[in-house]
Parts: C-alpha cells; sequence; structure tokens
C-alpha cells in the first residue's frame, strides 16, 4: 500500500448504525417490551424501502422477517405532521453542525412537487398546478440547503399545503436555520419565488439574494428588458394588485456557440439585491444552486414509493430520503477523506454504492435468503 494512495474503507454495518442513529428520534420508541419488533428492526424496514426505493408492502412481501405493512402502518399511526416536521428539522441539522465552519454561507431555497393521482385525505393537502405527468394535484415540500464545497446539506423541510403564502414559507426556513446559529451570505431561490410579496419581504428582512426573473403574458414586462447584445443592469419595478417592488435586475448575454444543438444568444434576468457582482457573473453564480449531485435527483433515488394520501407518512418518506443524502455528505466529508496540502481531498464514494451498502446490511437483517414470500 502506497504511503501517498492510502485505502479507506467504511463497513456496511457502519454505515446503517450512522442512519439509525440519525433516526431513532423521529418515529418515537413506542413498542411494548414484548413486540415481536422492535424499534430498530421498524427502522431496518424504512431504511431497506429507501435504499431500494421501493414500497414499504414490497419489503413486507420479500424478507422473510420483515414485519408485515400493517405492523409498519400501524406503528407509525401516531404520528403528527407539525411534531414530525419540527424533528425532522432537527434531524437535518445535526451533522451540517457538526461538520460546517462557522461564518455566513450560501443557501438555496427550492420547492420540489411529488404527482399525486388519487383523492385527498383533507381538502387543501395537495396544491394544484399546470398539469404534469398526468396530473395537476401535488405534494409540495420547500428545502433549505447549504452549498459548501459543490455540496448540498439540507438544513430545513417544509410541508406546503394549498393556500399557504410563499413569504411564509421562506420565513420558516429561514428562521429554522437562524435559530441554529448559520447566517447567510447569499440566498438562491428557485423562479416560483419571484413575486412581489416575496421581493419586498427579503428586501424588508435585508437578506442578500438572486432570483431569475420569469416571463408571464405575450409581451411587455421581463420581456421587454430582454434585448440587446451585451450584458446591463437596470431597475425594474413589478406590481400585484395590492403592491409593488422595485429592484435591480441584471440581465446576462449568453452565446449558444452551437450548445445542446442551438445558435445565437439568449437573455437570462437575475432579480439581484445586496450582492455586488459583476454582471456577467451573475449567470455563474446563480448556478452554484445546481451543481452536479442534485440533491432532489439523489433524493428521488432514495425515496419510499407510496400512494399514501397521508400527508404525515409522505413527509416521513420525504425527509428520510433527504436524512440519507446528508448522511452521504456527513460520512465523506468525516470518514472519508484524505488530508492534502491545501485542504482534505474526499474519496470517491457514490451515493448509490452507500444505498447498496444499506440494502444489503437491512436485507440480512430482515432474513433475504433464497425464499421469496409471494402473496396469492
Amino acid at each position: 500500500m502506497k504511503k501517498n494512495n492510502p485505502r479507506i474503507s467504511i463497513l456496511n454495518n457502519d454505515v446503517l448504525n450512522v442512519s439509525l442513529n440519525a433516526f431513532k428520534d423521529l418515529i418515537g420508541s413506542n413498542s411494548a417490551p414484548n413486540a415481536k419488533f422492535n424499534d430498530k428492526e421498524i427502522g431496518y424496514h424504512l431504511f431497506s424501502a429507501s435504499a431500494s426505493n421501493t414500497s414499504i408492502s414490497n419489503i413486507s412481501d420479500v424478507y422473510e422477517d420483515a414485519p408485515s405493512e400493517g405492523t409498519i402502518r400501524y406503528r407509525l399511526s401516531n404520528l403528527e405532521s407539525e411534531e414530525l416536521q419540527k424533528k425532522l428539522n432537527e434531524t437535518l441539522k445535526i451533522h451540517a453542525m457538526e461538520t460546517v465552519s462557522k461564518g455566513p454561507k450560501e443557501i438555496a431555497i427550492d420547492l420540489t412537487k411529488i404527482p399525486y393521482y388519487g383523492k385527498e385525505e383533507n381538502s387543501g393537502d395537495t396544491i394544484k398546478t399546470k398539469p404534469k405527468d398526468g396530473t395537476s394535484r401535488f405534494f409540495a415540500y420547500a428545502t433549505l440547503y447549504l452549498i459548501v464545497n459543490n455540496k448540498r446539506y439540507t438544513l430545513a423541510l417544509k410541508y406546503v399545503r394549498k393556500g399557504e403564502a410563499l413569504k411564509e414559507v421562506i420565513d420558516f426556513l429561514l428562521n429554522e436555520i437562524e435559530d441554529n446559529g448559520f447566517k447567510i451570505k447569499e440566498l438562491y431561490l428557485d423562479k416560483e419565488f419571484f413575486t412581489v410579496e416575496v421581493i419586498n419581504y427579503l428586501k424588508n428582512r435585508e437578506t442578500p439574494f438572486i432570483i431569475p426573473c420569469v416571463k408571464r403574458g405575450s409581451c411587455g414586462g421581463i420581456r421587454n428588458l430582454l434585448k440587446g447584445r451585451k450584458s446591463y443592469t437596470t431597475e425594474y419595478t413589478m406590481r400585484s394588485k395590492k403592491e409593488e417592488a422595485t429592484f435591480q435586475v441584471n440581465v446576462v448575454v449568453k452565446y449558444s456557440k452551437g450548445k445542446y444543438k442551438q445558435k445565437g444568444i439568449k437573455h437570462f434576468a437575475y432579480a439581484v439585491y445586496g450582492i455586488d457582482i459583476p454582471i456577467k457573473s451573475t449567470f455563474k453564480k446563480y448556478r452554484k444552486r445546481f451543481g452536479i449531485e442534485s440533491s432532489y435527483r439523489l433524493m428521488n433515488q432514495a425515496r419510499i414509493q407510496t400512494s399514501t394520501k397521508k400527508p404525515v407518512l409522505r413527509l416521513l418518506y420525504i425527509g428520510l430520503s433527504l436524512l440519507l443524502v446528508n448522511i452521504w455528505i456527513y460520512i465523506q466529508w468525516t470518514y472519508l477523506s484524505i488530508p492534502r496540502q491545501g485542504g482534505r481531498q474526499t474519496v470517491k464514494w457514490a451515493f448509490k454504492t452507500m444505498l447498496r451498502q444499506i440494502n444489503k446490511i437491512t436485507g440480512e437483517k430482515l432474513g433475504f435468503g433464497n425464499k421469496i414470500i409471494l402473496k396469492i
């Protein structure tokens, strides 16, 4: 073994234990002393479904010693959405607080929508948008994440119901992290937050931000700014029925040069506040909220599949998938990095590799062997 190329290993059981330690307080320890399945075994089941990107019922069917689907649902029946959301947000921040240095950070907020095809359990559980993937109803979740070294720690999660104001969603998420000592250097918001209400709220809060401008209508408005062959900055006033907001807009001109089989120029407009950067750098700076490893793409690789109409269960499943992404980042920074001159080098360890490790060890715990249990 070469000294300048050390080998680092992490056991499957270690990965599972880190996950279980983060998970242990989420659903409460309520198993009776004589219960057939204890809290740890319930955790094995949930993490197995998450790592396999499959359903609770499928794990019950395939693994000989796994709890039944009814047992899992019974053990989760006492969960309450607000309390679970509070516990999830406490858990999501643990690993970042251990590994991220103090000081103002770049923060991003996104809104993700999970398609829903059934009938709501309660009116307002889902939001209604333009039809996509065969439905116009979606379970919506807003997430706030920290951008550090091209990695994205999710620090806060909010289940968004019908009628909730976007500024209230942002207020909830920002308070979640500021109460724990995280300070905002710059805030990147998804285009859905480009509203008069949100912009005025953030300006009053004196929070630096970049938001992509949205073209609305067939003419006028932002469309009038998307012209010329040079990038420029201007002041723009946007109005709603109740109020108006005046803010700086950076219009960035990009030349396609045949990229993605496109030619000519493209205009990108961004609402900017409290950030002093060259106009042309706005595009590149905002791109930081994306990155090679998209947290939503990773989340979907580890999301328990379900058709349940219960918002609290869906919130739990989303929270578990985000937690696994955080754990993946935490293990890399804590256990799988090598001290090098000029910083630490992280060992390559794919998220799918971690999921396979969890899947293998939970399969062993739940009795996966030569026999498959099939329902008649």
